[in-house]
């Protein structure tokens, strides 16, 4: 019945005026361009709705370094962006990101674990230019981005390396003295409900006063792993002209039930994931003058506290905090096409201290570009190298290259030296393109999967060759479809062998028929697949999933300030795993609205 009824929608707008609506921001696979969003402002309609003299000057954001991509795709995400794309937590939105691979054990309060072409744990986050390193005891190194709340960012901006995926996090800031408050509301399958709260305002002295918070609840009878968590959030900061200072906190407080395995077996195993109650926090005070969005020289120091605390009572380890400051010095230019940034990073734990540097060079003409990246003594005590450069000798002729080095200086931490090397030939025309290639890794060894069973082992990986294709551009009317697919020559172990994700959208504002701008409407059905992973065992033996086809739709229709949204994920029911033994949900349907709000 779902996938009927985002037929008929599809068939619907298919009536209507065609062209992308203002309002309406591409889905990820056409990424909005970086000023889509306007970073700094909240919506496209109230911003250009404010009169001049209510705008301050914008808070300080951090470096956001982007690898060159096929012509016309940027993988960044504005605010509008990143609520559309139907995602609740980081992991939902890195999905659709080609390369990345993500195991999760359940629903939304499950843990996940993420890899980039194979290679486990290989995924970094960056938050207004601090990096969060994992410090949850459980996860042995393999993060759980799912931790990492989306709902206060302004925008989410991927690099991808051909060693490893940076993800760059802004979080989200105001600019005008109109107040502006906004609330989402959400409900849904697993007796889902989620409620968000959002204020922001800009004094007339530059002063800047924000807080929101985010409230959720689930419940899975069936496999556990649900429950409910609180999200804080707040800003206080000025800016004049080019400084800018600001003071900023955040909390991801959570209780989850424990999770049962190996449901469709028969014999199903309880406390297979232990309950988990406890926070993550993080908060930092930053001082900065000038800004990486604009051209000429900048520079920023920021002193930040990370915290991961376990209060339940119920397992080995609990009422215990692990603590990490962090203190980042960058500075950095750009202009005439080239951009420069460097960065000095000193992580603090306990008696224990890092100094990570880290530089950046990027260049983007008429037909060619490249961005190089270089780090020593990165979190897991590795060098890093990575350059990534594009040539367009003729119009319709888009080559691309990426080659990545990694050479941990303490082989028991971060395993092997690693190059991993990546190439695409792109044909476009009329809009469209296709895109071939192939990706190659050394062998490797790759973290274990622990987090989901203390019985998943760690592995050596032998070299590796896939194939990476993709396709997409306009279909008739307002209709775009995309699709993209990745085959490794050979299986591997914590790897798919095949993954795939197609995608067809319609997008309109009806500007023909409403004159004002006040209706937008995106709907999209969407196919991913992706075949069984093998996962090794200590000891010997190993265990794996089957190949899986999930069908989901997204439907968002704006009104006026107001988005009315539909998101259904796994449409037809399909019974699969991402993780040996955890079963996924079934039929799952989310709902709500998100309504902004000025003076």
């Amino acid at each position: 019945m779902a996938v009927a009824a985002a037929a008929c929608v599809l068939a619907l707008v298919a009536t209507g005026a065609s062209g992308q609506a203002a309002g309406v921001v591409p889905g990820p696979n056409r990424p909005a361009p970086a000023d889509a969003g306007r970073p700094g402002a909240d919506t496209l309609s109230a911003a250009d709705s404010i009169a001049r003299d209510t705008v301050r000057a914008p808070l300080a954001v951090a470096h956001r370094p982007l690898a060159p991509e096929r012509r016309g795709a940027r993988y960044v995400w504005d605010r509008q962006a990143i609520f559309a794309n139907g995602a609740v937590t980081l992991t939902d939105l890195l999905a659709d990101v080609p390369g990345v691979t993500v195991a999760n054990a359940g629903f939304i309060q499950a843990p996940t674990a993420t890899s980039w072409y194979g290679d486990v744990g290989r995924v970094r986050v960056y938050l207004d230019g601090v990096e969060l390193d994992d410090l949850d005891p459980r996860s042995s190194g393999v993060a759980d981005l799912a931790t990492i709340p989306i709902w206060y960012l302004e925008e989410v901006a991927v690099e991808r390396g051909a060693g490893e995926l940076r993800v760059h996090l802004r979080s989200w800031r105001v600019r005008y003295t109109v107040p502006t408050t906004r609330t989402d509301i959400l409900t849904g399958s697993e007796n889902t409900n989620l409620y968000r709260g959002f204020y922001g305002k800009r004094l007339r002295n530059g002063g800047a006063l924000q807080f929101g918070a985010q409230q959720s609840s689930t419940t899975s009878l069936r496999t556990g792993g649900d429950g409910d968590a609180l999200s804080p959030f707040g800003r206080v900061g000025w800016a004049q002209g080019r400084l800018s200072i600001d003071a900023m906190a955040a909390k991801f407080g959570r209780t989850r039930s424990p999770l049962t395995r190996d449901v469709l077996a028969g014999s199903p195993v309880q406390n297979a994931i232990p309950r988990f109650e406890g926070d993550d926090a993080y908060a930092h005070l930053r001082a900065a003058w000038g800004s990486p969005d604009t051209v000429g020289l900048w520079m920023q120091a920021i002193a930040s506290a990370q915290r991961h605390r376990e209060t339940g009572d119920s397992t080995p380890g609990a009422d215990t905090a692990i603590s990490q400051s962090q203190f980042v010095l960058s500075a950095g230019g750009n202009r005439w096409g080239i951009d420069l940034a460097g960065t000095a990073r000193l992580r603090v734990r306990e008696t224990d201290s890092r100094l990570a540097t880290a530089v950046r060079a990027s260049w983007t003409g008429r037909w060619a570009a490249v961005s190089a990246f270089a780090e020593t003594a990165g979190p897991d005590s590795t060098d890093r190298v990575d350059v990534v450069g594009t040539v367009s000798p003729m119009r319709w002729v888009q080559l691309q290259a990426a080659y990545g080095l990694r050479r941990p200086t303490e082989d028991s931490i971060a395993g092997p030296s690693v190059s991993m090397g990546r190439a695409a030939v792109i044909v476009a025309a009329r809009g469209r393109w296709l895109s071939a290639g192939l990706v190659h890794r050394t062998a490797d060894a790759t973290r274990a999967l622990s987090l989901f069973d203390p019985r998943f082992a760690a592995a050596e990986l032998e070299p590796a060759t896939g194939l990476e294709v993709s396709l997409g551009g306009p279909l008739w009317g307002p209709f775009t479809v995309s699709w993209r697919g990745l085959r490794w020559q050979a299986p591997g172990v914590y790897r798919p062998q095949v993954e795939s994700r197609g995608e067809i959208r319609v997008a309109s504002d009806f500007k023909r028929q409403i004159k004002r701008g006040t209706f937008g409407l995106s709907a999209a059905a969407i196919h991913e697949y992706r075949g069984g992973m093998v996962v090794p065992l200590i000891g010997g033996g190993t265990q794996e999933t089957l190949g899986a086809s999930v069908v989901g739709t997204v439907l968002d229709m704006r009104l006026g300030s107001a988005h009315i949204f539909w998101h259904n994920r796994n449409a037809l029911g399909k019974v699969y795993e991402t993780v040996p033994g955890f079963l996924m949900p079934r039929l799952v349907q989310l709902y709500g609205v998100r309504w902004d709000f000025w003076n």
